[in-house]
């Protein structure tokens, strides 16, 4: 596992590279509203243990199966309903690239334009904990 973090001027990023022992086909989320294809939007409705909606919503920018995925990465402000609602800025960025590696598959994930420093590391966090699932899932 490898974690990189690039501050420049006006675009700070992170980008975290993993292997599956998994091929880079199959899976599926069940809980999510997707219409993946350029232009089309996704909505992830999470609701937290103490009852807090946290809803991330984006918009595809590129579609390219099973190399390559890029969406918006944004919040809703009130996430509990069941439609789309209004966003707090900034919008972010997320690359998603998936890299044959015999019979594993090499994730790189790119998420960028974050606000400041301490919201990227937050999702440092968040995105390391589900990758860590996805790697358990994947090994089963």
């Amino acid at each position: 596992m490898s974690t990189t973090a690039t501050i420049k001027e006006k675009n700070i990023k992170l980008q975290i590279t993993r292997v599956f022992a998994a091929p880079r086909d199959g899976g599926a989320l069940q809980s999510v509203k997707v219409d993946a294809r350029v232009g089309g939007k996704y909505r992830l409705q999470v609701r937290k243990d103490d009852g807090e909606f946290y809803t991330t919503v984006g918009t595809y920018r590129e579609v390219k199966p099973p190399e390559r995925l890029v969406f918006t990465w944004a919040f809703e402000k009130d996430g509990s309903g069941d439609e789309f609602g209004e966003v707090e800025p900034p919008e972010m960025l997320v690359t998603l690239e998936f890299r044959a590696r015999g019979k594993q598959t090499e994730l790189i994930l790119t998420h960028e334009k974050f606000a400041s420093v301490e919201s990227r590391d937050r999702h440092n966090e968040g995105w390391n904990r589900c990758l860590d699932s996805l790697g358990k899932f994947v090994s089963k």
